[in-house]
């Protein structure tokens, strides 16, 4: 990962781009809905990776869902980033969801990561899932991911209620290189759970997450993995 100042001008011209749709979608109709979330973890970890090299981050993430089905939305992370100048990450999405007689929902959707100040490491990724109450499916492609080759990722999530405020969450994620990426290993697995809870107070919803994560070891890659212990609070209103 090495800083490419020559794109810095597009790359901020992403971020720009992102923000004026958020900004858009908070004046969007009156069945729309946008929610905004400010959180703090201890460790800002991608896919048991750790873009922050252990040290904590603050983020911003706005939604917005439409009443016709479709939703957009942005991310924004503080990063650090091994042998690279990258300061910070945001991440725009947009996608259709629909809802089935049978109860399950599907979605499909388009996702553009730019990190600020080192444009290289940038990606783009569709992806299409499924979902139920308490458990999804989602397979994600990218045709250059992080720069490096062509990349397919299939993540299981879900959770289960304990009583009326915790809840116990899980995820199991299996990231394929279909071509590239020199001598890292094809394939590396990724797990995570946690114990949640949500707090009701007078400024919005917290929720509080403490969990243990792991991730396959991988040879060929320098980045580093993220911490076994993880903790984060998210304020949304």
């Amino acid at each position: 990962m090495y800083p490419d100042r020559r794109n810095d001008r597009r790359t901020l011209s992403l971020a720009l781009a992102g923000l004026t749709v958020a900004l858009s979608a908070l004046g969007g109709g009156a069945q729309a809905q946008t929610g905004t979330t400010v959180s703090l973890v201890s460790e800002y970890s991608l896919r048991g990776l750790s873009l922050s090299e252990g040290h904590p981050a603050p983020q911003l993430r706005i939604d917005h869902d439409a009443d016709s089905g479709w939703y957009w939305g942005a991310f924004a992370s503080r990063v650090r980033l091994r042998a690279s100048s990258a300061t910070a990450l945001a991440i725009g999405y947009a996608g259709y969801a629909r809802r089935l007689p049978s109860g399950w929902s599907w979605d499909a959707g388009v996702s553009r990561a730019v990190f600020l100040r080192d444009a290289r490491n940038s990606y783009v990724e569709a992806y299409a899932g499924i979902s139920a109450d308490h458990a999804s499916a989602r397979l994600s492609l990218s045709p250059s991911y992080y720069g490096a080759g062509r990349s397919a990722y299939l993540e299981l999530n879900g959770f289960r209620p304990l009583g009326e405020r915790w809840r116990l969450t899980g995820h199991a994620g299996l990231l394929h290189w279909l071509s590239g990426y020199g001598a890292a290993a094809r394939s590396r697995i990724d797990l995570r759970a946690a114990l949640a809870t949500d707090i009701a107070t007078s400024s919005g919803d917290v929720s509080i997450e403490v969990g243990l994560q792991a991730r396959q070891r991988d040879p060929g890659l320098g980045a580093p993995r993220a911490r076994a212990l993880f903790a984060g609070a998210s304020l949304g209103f």
